[in-house]
């Protein structure tokens, strides 16, 4: 039997999608209205009314509010007052075990008729490194649920498979549950807890993989941290890594708060603790993160949504909490109630809107550029023939230069990697010397206390932005040559004899090609900035290959300049620097005499350091930042090459004088003429280019 908190304790935001689904359940109507006359099989191949199904049902997510923090900070507590009700199992020791999703009750699915599922490890997909890849429309999957679900049942069974102290060797292990319940504020968005980052070290516990997994699908963070202890050097770590990757609403609004898909809490706020005493412990949590990031994460989140990010800003993102104490917590209500409610809606529909926009404008006149060349085909055979003709006797010379060039990229890569990890070791060694650290310390740090919870950590920070600037400066070097690389597919096709004027060929799109090969799962190193190059990607948002993709590269595909998440990202930030490392810094002994105190712990955290391999993480890190790249480079290049290939193949079927021929491109002519009217017959608010 769930308790029942105070109604006027839980947050509502009221139901601020309640328009948009309208709108998309006409739109999906629109979709289901339209006939599939055919396999459209041809190279550059438009998107098309099952892509536009698809990206609709990916409309209709709502924003997910992850909670993350330490084991003993109250999270799941926490997330139980915000909807009102006793959903999620919480108690001091580590409780929550499995990644738990919330959903409101009108949000289940018509087969779904219990109140939780407790799922498998293997209902979620895996990139290709074995990484989990949390796709939330499969929540919506009966076939998945058939194959992968463990129990279903009542909120009971949550605790039974969802909490550390109830689980038996005998059953079944979960890895994630979703609860559908009626909670104001599930109408706003999903609740999302996951497992606590423990004491135990990071790099072994199952629990803290999970957490750091929260980075994937979170649009809010909701980050815990106990009042007493408020902010230590491990949630300084944690939170620059989770900045890093969290979602920029601002750049869909202007008016979106800086920074305010960010709540940082300060838990077990209780009334022995003054008001004075709170607000002091939040300003100084406020301040010192400020001060621990500003140089690093802030300066590249500032380009990304197009604003400077301030101390202020900081503070305003800082929150306390405490239950029976509805006052204290009341600026965290009132501001979770604003942004679920007004300014992320706001931000989620003028994407969206010009996502669809684009779609009305982009994709007719792809298809119309595709109806203009098949019917010059069909009508000037001969000219086609003649192209075709060219394309294949200089084909020996295009595969020799296109190898050539390909050679180039790889060695390009090899030269690019050294330089990072040459430039990274002199930085590593000018910045983890005991004379640097010692000064470092003396500039920053007045109380000894202080120091010794935080110097190490800021080292790291400091490392760490050190290290995003160089691969961003040669990632960035890296983008000619892949240009270079495919300008051998275009200068091809640029031979074609123009024997009539305003003739337009058959096209091939080579950047397309070579994303469409890109997007797949796991990483993409260095080509994730030649990929945010393209800028305005248009109709490629309707590919779900494409989506996935986009997401994981942080590129913005329907507003302005296209940006890509951090390289800390892409090595799974710092969290996984070391087994304690932070920890054992707190917890030197000072037996070194003679010496000033901040000398002394300058040598200590040197020699912590070394003793951690703190350098051979850092440079494994490049090094699978390269690795990625080499791989995916190839796996591009040759997916562009069997493209390329069928490219040519289409053309001779095409060309041929026979009558099957022309009836096939007749019938290419009536499925392009037919998505080019559907796409342009989309009603959808005021389009945008």
């Amino acid at each position: 039997m769930e308790n029942i908190f105070s109604k006027n304790l839980s947050v509502d935001a009221g139901n601020p999608y309640l328009e948009l689904h309208r709108n998309l359940s006409l739109l999906e109507q629109y979709v289901s209205n339209f006939p599939e006359n055919g396999n459209l099989n041809i190279p550059n191949k438009p998107p098309t009314s099952e892509d536009l199904r698809k990206q609709i049902h990916r409309y209709r997510q709502k924003p997910n509010l992850v909670l993350v923090g330490r084991f003993d900070s109250g999270k799941s507590h926490l997330a139980n007052t915000l909807m009102g009700r006793k959903i999620l199992p919480s108690q001091y020791q580590p409780a929550t075990r499995v990644i738990t999703f919330v959903r409101h009750i009108e949000d289940r699915p018509i087969w779904f008729k219990d109140q939780v599922g407790i799922l498998a490890e293997d209902f979620w997909l895996r990139d290709e490194k074995g990484n989990q890849v949390f796709d939330l429309t499969l929540l919506n999957s009966q076939k998945s649920f058939e194959r992968h679900c463990i129990k279903f049942g009542t909120l009971d069974i949550l605790r039974q498979h969802g909490v550390h102290d109830h689980f038996s060797e005998t059953e079944m292990e979960g890895h994630s549950a979703v609860v559908y319940v009626d909670a104001p504020l599930l109408r706003s968005c999903n609740i999302v807890d996951f497992p606590g980052y423990s004491d135990q070290a990071d790099q072994t516990s199952e629990d803290v993989k999970k957490a750091i997994s929260a980075v994937q699908i979170a649009d809010i963070i909701l980050y815990t941290s106990p009042a007493n202890g408020f902010m230590n050097a491990e949630d300084f770590s944690r939170l620059s890594h989770l900045l890093r990757v969290l979602p920029a609403p601002e750049t869909n609004d202007d008016k979106f708060p800086t920074l305010g898909n960010l709540f940082v809490v300060a838990t077990h706020a209780n009334p022995f603790i003054s008001d004075s005493q709170i607000s002091s412990i939040l300003q100084i949590g406020a301040v010192r993160f400020f001060n621990h990031i500003s140089a690093t994460v802030f300066v590249e989140r500032s380009e990304i949504i197009n604003r400077p990010i301030t101390q202020e800003n900081m503070q305003n993102r800082f929150f306390a909490f405490w239950e029976e104490t509805p006052e204290r917590w009341a600026r965290l209500k009132k501001e979770l109630v604003s942004v679920l409610g007004q300014y992320l809606p706001k931000a989620r529909k003028n994407q969206i809107d010009r996502e669809i926009g684009l779609l009305k404008i982009k994709v007719p006149k792809q298809i119309a550029g595709q109806i203009q060349a098949y019917e010059q085909t069909k009508s000037k055979i001969e000219q086609s023939q003649k192209e075709l003709e060219q394309l294949e006797e200089d084909e020996p010379q295009r595969v020799a230069q296109n190898q050539q060039c390909r050679r180039q990229v790889q060695h390009r890569i090899t030269e690019l990697h050294e330089r990072t990890i040459i430039s990274f070791k002199q930085t590593y060694a000018g910045t983890v010397d005991v004379s640097a650290i010692e000064t470092m310390i003396r500039n920053r740090y007045r109380d000894k206390k202080d120091a010794k919870e935080y110097a190490a950590s800021y080292l790291v920070e400091q490392l760490q932005g050190k290290l995003e600037a160089y691969i961003k400066e040669n990632s960035e070097a890296l983008k000619i040559e892949v240009e270079i690389f495919l300008e051998t597919y275009e200068e091809a096709l640029l031979k074609f004899p123009k024997l009539n004027v305003g003739y337009v060929s058959i096209p091939f799109d080579v950047k397309g090609a070579f994303l469409s090969s890109l997007a797949g799962t796991g990483g993409v190193g260095a080509l994730a900035f030649w990929a945010a190059s393209l800028g305005n990607l248009g109709a490629y948002i309707l590919v779900a290959k494409f989506v996935s993709l986009l997401s994981v590269l942080g590129i913005s595909i329907s507003g302005g300049v296209a940006t890509v998440v951090s390289f800390v990202a892409a090595i799974g930030g710092p969290i996984t620097l070391g087994v304690g490392l932070f920890a054992a810094i707190v917890s030197l002994g000072w037996s070194l005499l003679g010496d000033s105190w901040e000398r002394r712990l300058a040598k200590k955290i040197a020699s912590h350091f070394e003793d951690q391999q703190v350098l051979d993480k850092f440079l494994q890190g490049i090094e699978e930042y390269w690795q990625d790249t080499t791989k995916k480079f190839e796996q591009s290049a040759d997916g562009v090459e069997e493209k390329f290939q069928e490219y040519i193949q289409h053309l001779r079927e095409i060309c041929s004088n026979d009558e099957s021929s022309k009836e096939r491109i007749e019938n290419l002519l009536f499925l392009l003429r037919e998505l080019k009217v559907f796409f342009a017959g989309i009603s959808w608010g005021e389009s945008t280019s």
